[in-house]
């Protein structure tokens, strides 16, 4: 579910702590019922949560996903798990099912902070690659050469490596929006706040993202600082000859000794002549 409040509402819980709503899930758990949320919630939302499953006999799961709308349908997916060691052990094979990839961050609420922390990163990524791309465009750079450069380089990153072809072809859409970006910083900076820590840099991303909501619309996608730079720059990054380059490209990810490697799919590739190939 996108929001705490969502999840709360779901539950049958509202902000004032009452009792929750007899149409809500927690209405009828059952005692030794276990509940696993998948969605990027407020830590403190969840917690609550968590008491309340207790209090009726039950046990709580946190099980964030990532990795990506591609990766989902692939069934790669990734899931940070904060959980009891034995109720973890109890649905890892469940959770397995849907996402093979599973990581235990620890004690319950501990993926939370992990997840919102992947998800910032990705964002100063977003506001960070458009400038990168224009600078490079503007001194004349091919882009072709800089997109195949860059991910063998010390600047590479899950977003420059997925989301390039996502400016190239115009929707700046990794199926995820910046209405959803935001809400994530939004709950990053809630943590920081009530840890004492500054967020110079991740207050700049926020107001960016807000700048592009308010310009381009909430559910525009979440690459799209990357836009902001083309019209404040009135250029823009792609043209027809990297569209033709990018036009039937698509990724997939593996996990390759211990490492996570994103690999690229239906694309002109000039680095396979020094790559090793993957064991199948």
């Amino acid at each position: 579910l996108p929001r705490p409040e969502h999840v709360s509402a779901a539950m049958g819980l509202d902000s004032e702590g009452s009792e929750p709503d007899a149409n809500g899930i927690l209405a009828g758990l059952r005692p030794s019922a276990v509940w696993v949320e998948h969605s990027t919630t407020d830590f403190q939302n969840t917690a609550r949560i968590r008491a309340e499953i207790e209090k009726r006999g039950g046990k709580a799961v946190a099980a964030p996903l990532t990795g990506g709308m591609q990766i989902l349908k692939a069934g790669k997916m990734v899931a940070l798990v904060g959980a009891d060691e034995d109720v973890y052990e109890q649905v890892k094979p469940l959770i397995a099912l849907s996402a093979p990839r599973i990581v235990r961050c620890g004690e319950f609420g501990h993926e939370t902070v992990v997840k919102i922390l992947t998800n910032m990163l990705c964002a100063v990524q977003d506001c960070a690659m458009g400038e990168a791309m224009m600078v490079a465009k503007k001194s004349g750079v091919d882009m072709k050469l800089l997109f195949d450069a860059m991910r063998i380089s010390s600047g590479n990153s899950f977003c420059w490596e997925t989301e390039f072809a996502r400016v190239v072809d115009g929707s700046y859409f990794p199926d995820f929006t910046a209405e959803m970006m935001a809400k994530d910083i939004e709950l990053g900076q809630g943590i920081a706040k009530r840890l004492g820590v500054p967020m110079m840099m991740h207050g700049q991303v926020a107001q960016i993202y807000e700048m592009c909501m308010a310009r381009y619309g909430r559910e525009s996608g979440s690459t799209i600082p990357v836009k902001l730079i083309e019209d404040m720059c009135g250029e823009s990054l792609s043209d027809d000859k990297l569209r033709e380059a990018f036009k039937d490209w698509t990724y997939t990810t593996e996990l390759v000794d211990g490492s996570y490697t994103i690999v690229h799919e239906n694309y002109d590739n000039p680095h396979k002549p020094i790559s090793h190939k993957l064991q199948k």
